[in-house]
């Protein structure tokens, strides 16, 4: 499996129609993090940095780390000739803090890269994984990135509504974010309670609602 297994991804609704991601949902509709990133795209400017080219580098170091993990629990060969050593070394880094988190807990892998597309919402989405953490139903997200966003909350709330909606027996007891140092190799677990889940569902709706006015402006 190789770079574009985990690009590219179009939903389409019932009605063969494209609708939203998730993920477009949130960054192009909330917008808590606008004056972070623009400071963050300042800093890398006054540095002498591409931040398109520093992005696109953690967009293709985190797709790889996704790959090494799904090929882990799923049992198949990654193919990396299409990203740079530098690409893999990090990569590499961030599955080696996944495989010491797997060691230390009781998690069983269910589903992985699961397509989603909710015909009330009008939205899609792919879930990293669903498992079981003990007894627990999970939902999921592999991250390489440095810090926990109220944005990845938002993301594993939208994803548990999707799922639970159409999986109607199923019960999501909380999500997890798990982050893998991409330069250390370090995992952070962070557990979202089911009550913080509920309340990103309802803010998830508002946004698709307010996306959706949006484009009758």
């Amino acid at each position: 499996m190789g770079k574009t297994s985990l690009h590219g991804m179009r939903y389409i609704n019932q009605e063969g129609i494209r609708v939203p991601s998730v993920t477009t949902i949130i960054s192009q509709t909330l917008g808590w993090n606008k004056n972070a990133l623009l400071a963050w795209t300042k800093r890398m400017m006054l540095g002498g940095q591409d931040s398109d080219k520093v992005l696109n580098e953690a967009g293709d170091i985190g797709t790889l780390t996704h790959l090494l993990i799904e090929a882990h629990q799923q049992g198949f060969d990654v193919d990396t000739k299409d990203y740079s050593y530098n690409q893999e070394k990090a990569a590499m880094k961030a599955f080696a803090g996944y495989l010491q988190w797997y060691k230390k807990v009781e998690f069983k892998a269910l589903k992985n890269e699961l397509l989603l597309v909710n015909e009330e919402l009008q939205v899609g989405g792919t879930i990293d994984c669903i498992g079981r953490m003990g007894e627990d139903l999970v939902v999921v997200d592999w991250k390489t990135s440095k810090y926990l966003y109220a944005e990845n909350k938002l993301q594993l709330a939208a994803y548990t509504y999707m799922f639970e909606q159409a999986q109607p027996k199923a019960n999501v007891a909380y999500g997890l974010v798990m982050r893998f140092g991409k330069d250390d190799g370090k995992f952070h677990q962070h557990v979202i309670k089911r009550e913080k889940l509920e309340t990103g569902i309802e803010i998830f709706k508002a946004l698709v609602k307010v996306s959706q006015l949006k484009s009758q402006l």
